[in-house]
């Protein structure tokens, strides 16, 4: 049986690879159209500022972030492109939001990274967008981290054409490598990073990088790339990445220029954190299993924030995962867990603000959650164990930081963002009213009240105690690394702020256990540990020494424990332990927080030192009366020739056969790289703006790939992509044209505006067939033409309706020359109807795309399309369709996946569907039309077949094209999907053939009929009717035959030649029996 199938597969895989060695990668024709969306809850008025390097894309509220953004990043740009050793092709674009929430709103990437057309080129684009993260010290870290992560992506996947259609054909580069290296020139060697390294490389197994999230992946390859920076040195760094752009492969290119085998090397990156380990566990613990409550069900989801209430009886914590977010709370004296409330949308595409929901207890059962939906902040007012819940607005505020309730319920402590500001507010919650308490450029966060009192405690980076001093003016003089405690009281207006702590440290998330004793996190020793301050005395104390940094925590005064989080295996878990067990403990600085304390200081006498400079300048300006004007001397130049202003010397002979050269300068400060000086070629740097944006286009996707038309057959696919800057407005055209060029063509043209709330599109389609008989000299062509205009409202980011009306222009022409020689007298060979029409959608997908042709979640599309009659020629007719797809995760590398398409044609002249094969089939074949059935496919002199512009191919496997057909059609799919990548469990797989690799196994089922329904024991399948022409009798036969077509058989997906081939091996059962085997060899994805 497989003996006969072994040549045409031969020969079909070899014509696959000869077809596909000009074009592109990934070929694929999606028939339907599926894609979430991005809803504007407000109109953005963009406005840009200019400098030497960057255009800064700001909106209302934005502009002082903007001038302090784009200060910061001239300032931080020679350090970023010399560390990366890459200067960007052109000028950065960065765009600002105010906020997280905001961001989201953004069109930009809306289209998903889906596999939904073929042989794709995306363009690398020299702009990136920044969302203001809720203070000024993560922002600004924040920023480097984006334009960082942009630079390498442009210098691996190329800046022109050239280099951009070189990278389709290299391996995919894993996350870690250009997020990790971009969180290290951005964060450096943090504490995040710290305790992720030193946790994975204490796990006796663990996972390998790319079964680990998004978020595990950058600060893995930060750790790997502080490894390389600290052994090997930090010049190794821009070496690795520039062999990397030349080779595609980032083993290669860190084991070439360290010289050391790729494996050794990620073995010496264990040992390094591992040493580190057995350091840290001299003076610290860890903690035992035991004490663990409760943890996060995913490496993908992670614990937020958790709350005790006032009795200590009920424990509330939220878990996050990419969006979506559930409340749970933990009954302390059964331990029995219950979810009291679920929100949020799981985006995997866009950023997520991680810091929702806050949580805040208004009496004993019922809490607060403060969230960000539909536009606005809001709290929820929720009581355990009760339906419904209350929502009160949060007027003003952008987003939120901190948020807690005063005993009562009516008055609310936050720290949240105004106008890309963080500062202090109270919330009159009977009001709806924000007070503000701060007004300054500080960051605040972590507010809480002082038990029985209006006075409230803080985080802030603030030096000064004073209230009326403003604060830094540039992000480079903001503090990152010291923030301190300091208290407030609201009773007496404009008092000074109370400032608790002094140290070189981040101390965050005080609470007040009473009015003396103030517990509070620090990282004073390089982990975040708990720490005791007593305002008596004001003497701060470490009280606890876990080897594994404390992420937040609360207290349960009643019972005088507290619960916390923590991590255990790249988990995040709730642990709990008696406050009695606490006692003061003193630890030894990790290495990390050696180094950073020595630069903390060494940055405090070098600004001491400036300012110093600066005084005594002033002093001594003061005693001169005049002084000439000088030249500003720029370091970076010094030694440099005025060209400007050159004065030649006279003129003196040189002995040339005695010349001695002059001793080389040996003052390191003026020796520059090339690439140092190329940076600093420019004058001093000046901003420009604002200026209105105005939308300039810029090509985003272009494709080259060909296609298997079920009647055109090989066919060459041509399209193109073009978006504004923030894709508000989009161009898509393109042509499909067979490679015999005497088959007909298409061409379509769409633009689509996404700036407002409802999307608004129009679009130009044409279609071309000519079919011909070679043998006679029978030829026709049909074309069709159509004009749309189209609205969409989107509900969610999953739901929208879509609604279409349209011009539709169908023209026959009967192309054979002997109707020109002897046509009949009123006869006319050709035709044209035209159409007025409407087409309605509703769209669903909340899909999460996992991989190539691997999916989660559910994909709907309801369709309703009439065409009404605009002349004689035209006959009215109306379609109906559903096509619903869900894609279940079952296991580690087992999906489920399930289909269901149910189309119906009406009208006064109904269409076909056609039963039967795939798309894109290479070598397929059509099931000859027998009795009574119409010929879809009939080619006839002065016959109009223009139905061939409109009948439908649906997909059977194990079957020829057109094996069924009628105006209303069923197919059911349904596939066991194993992706043989996520079974192994080693190293990361770079063959495209085994990383793209699945097995599967399939049924399908499906039938057409145009009269009687399949679902019937007499169906136009069983039944005939015989009509004799001229006699008085007919007959009607059943044959009792099953109405169903069905088939079930295995398959195999990967990407070979560059085209996401497929490969399905299908036992057709039609009539209760099971027929041969049919290969199929096709391109494309899904079913």
């Amino acid at each position: 049986m497989f003996k006969s199938l072994r040549y045409p597969f031969i020969i079909a895989i070899a014509a696959i690879g000869f077809l596909s060695i000009p074009f592109s990668s990934e070929a694929q024709v999606y028939r339907e159209e599926y894609g979430q969306n991005r809803i504007q809850y407000k109109y953005f008025n963009w406005k840009y500022l200019k400098s030497n390097n960057f255009e800064v894309y700001y909106y209302d509220g934005g502009e002082d972030l903007a001038k302090k953004s784009i200060g910061y990043l001239e300032s931080e740009f020679s350090r970023v492109t010399e560390t990366i050793g890459f200067f960007p092709y052109s000028k950065t674009r960065i765009f600002l939001y105010n906020s997280i929430a905001e961001k989201q709103q953004s069109n930009v990437g809306v289209k998903g990274d889906d596999f939904t057309i073929g042989g794709q080129t995306d363009f690398v684009k020299s702009q990136v967008e920044v969302a203001f993260s809720g203070d000024y010290a993560s922002f600004k870290e924040e920023l480097v981290f984006n334009f960082t992560k942009m630079l390498v992506e442009e210098m691996w996947f190329g800046g022109n054409i050239a280099e951009m259609f070189q990278s389709t054909f290299s391996s995919p580069i894993p996350n870690w490598f250009i997020d990790g290296v971009s969180a290290y020139v951005a964060y450096g060697w943090n504490k995040e990073m710290d305790d992720m390294a030193r946790d994975y490389v204490l796990q006796e197994q663990p996972a390998k990088f790319s079964k680990l999230s998004k978020e595990a992946n950058l600060l893995l390859g930060q750790s790997i790339w502080n490894y390389i920076a600290q052994t090997y040195g930090k010049r190794d760094i821009s070496n690795i990445l520039n062999l990397a752009r030349i080779v595609k492969d980032e083993e290669s290119s860190i084991s070439k220029t360290l010289g050391v085998p790729y494996k050794d090397f990620m073995e010496g990156w264990k040992a390094f954190y591992s040493q580190m380990n057995l350091r840290i566990m001299e003076s610290y613990k860890r903690l035992p299993e035991s004490q663990i409550i409760s943890g996060s069900r995913s490496k993908t989801s992670t614990i937020g924030h958790l709350k005790f209430n006032a009795e200590g009886s009920l424990l509330a914590y939220t878990v996050f995962d990419n969006g979506k977010y559930e409340v749970r709370v933990i009954n302390m004296d059964s331990r029995e867990e219950m979810v009291l409330y679920k929100g949020g949308i799981k985006l995997l595409a866009q950023e997520v603000n991680s810091n929702y929901p806050l949580l805040s207890w208004v009496d004993e059962f019922t809490l607060g959650i403060v969230a960000y939906s539909e536009g606005r902040n809001t709290v929820t007012i929720k009581r355990v164990g009760a339906k419904g819940e209350q929502v009160l607005a949060i007027p003003t505020i952008s987003q939120v930081q901190s948020f807690e309730f005063k005993q009562g319920g009516r008055l609310a402590a936050l720290t949240g963002v105004v106008n890309g500001k963080s500062d202090a507010y109270l919330f009159l919650v009977n009001r709806g009213t924000i007070r503000r308490i701060s007004n300054d450029s500080y960051d605040d966060r972590d507010i809480s009240f002082l038990p029985e009192s209006n006075v409230v405690l803080f985080s802030s980076n603030r030096p000064t105690d004073s209230v009326y001093v403003e604060g830094p003016i540039d992000l480079k003089d903001v503090s990152s690394n010291q923030f301190n405690l300091y208290t407030y009281d609201l009773d007496l207006v404009d008092s000074v702020y109370g400032k608790l702590t002094n140290s070189l440290s981040v101390e965050s998330n005080p609470i007040a256990k009473n009015l003396n004793e103030i517990y509070y996190l620090s990282d004073q020793q390089g982990v975040n540990n708990l720490y005791l301050h007593t305002v008596n005395d004001s003497i701060s104390k470490q009280m606890s020494n876990y080897s594994f940094g404390i992420k937040e925590f609360t207290i349960d005064q009643n019972n005088n424990r507290i619960a916390f989080i923590s991590t255990l295996d790249s988990k995040d878990v709730i642990y709990l332990e008696n406050l009695g067990n606490i006692q003061h403990i003193f630890t030894t600085a990790t290495p990390r927080r050696e180094l950073e304390s020595i630069r903390i200081l060494s940055e405090i006498r070098r600004k001491r030192l400036l300012d110093t400079e600066n005084t005594d300048s002033l002093n001594k300006a003061k005693k001169i009366t005049e002084v000439p004007k000088q030249p500003k001397i720029d370091s970076l130049k010094l030694g440099a020739i005025d060209t400007e202003n050159y004065v030649f010397k006279n003129e003196s002979k040189v002995n040339s056969k005695d010349y001695k050269f002059e001793a080389p300068v040996s003052d390191e400060g003026t020796n520059r790289s090339f690439l140092s000086l190329y940076q600093n070629r420019g004058l001093k740097n000046t901003i420009e703006g604002p200026n209105a944006y105005e939308p300039r286009f810029q090509t985003n996707n272009v494709v080259t790939s060909f296609v298997i038309d079920e009647l055109r057959s090989f066919s060459q696919l041509l399209e193109i992509q073009m978006n504004d800057y923030l894709e508000n407005h989009r161009l898509h055209g393109g042509a499909l044209v067979p490679y015999n060029f005497n088959s007909g063509f298409d061409v379509f043209l769409e633009y689509e505006y996404l700036k407002e709330a409802i999307d608004i599109k129009a679009k130009y389609f044409r279609k071309s067939i000519l079919l011909r008989d070679n043998t006679t000299t029978q030829s026709q062509r049909y074309n069709l033409n159509r004009f749309e205009l189209g609205a969409a409202f989107p509900f969610s980011p999953y739901l929208r309706l879509e609604v279409s009306p349209f011009f539709e222009q169908t023209r026959y022409i009967d192309l054979d020359y002997l109707l020109l020689l002897n046509a009949p007298s009123g006869i006319v060979a050709e035709k044209t109807a035209n159409y007025l029409g409407l087409n309605t959608s509703v769209v669903f997908d909340n899909s999460l795309t996992g991989g190539t042709n691997i999916h989660e979640g559910t994909r709907a599309k309801l369709t309703f399309e009439s065409h009404s009659k605009l002349n004689k020629n035209a006959v009215g007719f109306n379609k109906i369709e559903a096509d619903i797809r869900h894609y279940q995760r079952v296991t580690k590398g087992v999906y489920l996946a399930g289909r269901v398409f149910f189309g119906h044609y009406g009208g006064k002249a109904p269409k076909s569907y056609l039963l039967g094969g795939v798309d894109n089939w290479a070598f397929n074949k059509r099931e000859a039309v027998e009795g009574s059935e119409p010929d879809p496919f009939l080619l006839q002199t002065l016959n109009d077949n223009s139905d061939i512009l409109f009948n439908q191919f649906t997909n059977l496997r194990g079957y020829s094209y057109n094996t069924f057909q009628g105006s209303t059609v069923l197919t059911l799919s349904g596939e066991l999907r194993l992706p043989v990548n996520q079974f192994l469990a080693t190293a990361d797989t770079k063959s495209s053939f085994i990383r793209n690799l699945q097995f599967l196994g399939f049924y399908d089922i499906g039938s057409a009929w145009y009269e009687i329904s399949a679902f019937q024991a007499r169906n136009d399948v069983n039944t005939e009717e015989i009509v004799v022409p001229g006699s008085p009798f007919s007959g009607v036969i059943n044959d009792f035959s099953n109405p169903w077509l069905q088939s079930a058989g295995v398959g195999m997906r990967t990407m070979l030649f560059g085209f996401f081939s497929r490969l399905d091996l299908a036992w057709p059962i039609q009539d209760f029996n099971v027929g041969n085997p049919k290969l199929q060899i096709s391109i494309g994805y899904d079913f």
